[in-house]
């Protein structure tokens, strides 16, 4: 991949379809993508994703913001969920900076706690508002990382499924780490490339051993963070095949 295209493409940009599920059912292609955050002059992808998406869940707190979104049109809605709310990358005290300096177990484990509802309120969009979906945040890889999980495990994804998508990220990162610059993206832009890079699909695992292990399993998590049930019926109707 040149320089040029590292600058002017999304490069952790991928479509989830083709994942299995428990039943032996696959995902559709063409309902939920991920990424990283896009940028102002970045040219279409060249994988022969329907583009843009119709959907766009931006997870990137307000002081992450420059600007109107990048995908803004006609074609696309914007929906802006700050997952870590309005959080100053500059504040030590700051929940995400605590649990950051506890590594990715521990960020992970605060977001699927203090988040569990805005996770929910996501899957309500992806079920009711027009596919393709795109969800990102800064890297595409934690916060991203964690709502993809979700909705993928509330379709029954099997949780090996869940774990692989999520370490592809890792092959990405230097390749986003260019794209990031010296931004002040949370957590810790270029000032902390090594700590954004990292990856752990353990901390995955234990995010899915929190929602799985719940009362009522997967079901019982989302109902007891307020997921409407017939939004969880639309959305596995509209991701399976």
């Amino acid at each position: 991949m040149s320089g040029e295209t590292i600058v002017d493409q999304l490069v952790n940009l991928r479509d989830l379809g083709g994942l299995p599920t428990s039943d032996g059912r696959l995902t559709r292609a063409g309902v939920l993508y991920r990424s990283e955050a896009p940028l102002h002059g970045d040219r279409p992808p060249s994988n022969g994703l329907a583009w843009p998406p119709r959907t766009v869940v931006d997870l990137r707190s307000p002081v992450e913001q420059d600007g109107p979104h990048p995908l803004t049109s006609e074609a696309t809605d914007i929906h802006l969920v700050p997952l870590l709310g309005d959080v100053d990358p500059h504040d030590p005290t700051s929940q995400t900076t605590t649990a950051l300096a506890g590594g990715l177990r521990t960020l992970y484990q605060s977001i699927i706690v203090s988040a569990g509802s805005l996770v929910v309120n996501i899957l309500h969009l992806a079920a009711r508002t027009p596919a393709p979906l795109l969800v990102h945040c800064a890297a595409g890889k934690d916060r991203t990382g964690l709502v993809v999980a979700v909705l993928l495990r509330a379709a029954g994804v099997r949780a090996d499924a869940v774990l692989a998508d999520y370490a592809i990220t890792a092959t990405n990162m230097p390749a986003v780490l260019r794209r990031m610059g010296d931004s002040p993206l949370l957590p810790g832009g270029g000032r902390n490339a090594r700590d954004l890079a990292r990856t752990s699909s353990s901390a995955v695992e234990q995010v899915l051993g929190v929602i799985d292990g719940h009362g009522g399993g997967v079901a019982g998590w989302l109902a007891d963070n307020g997921a409407d049930p017939d939004a969880v019926s639309a959305w596995k109707s509209r991701l399976l095949s």
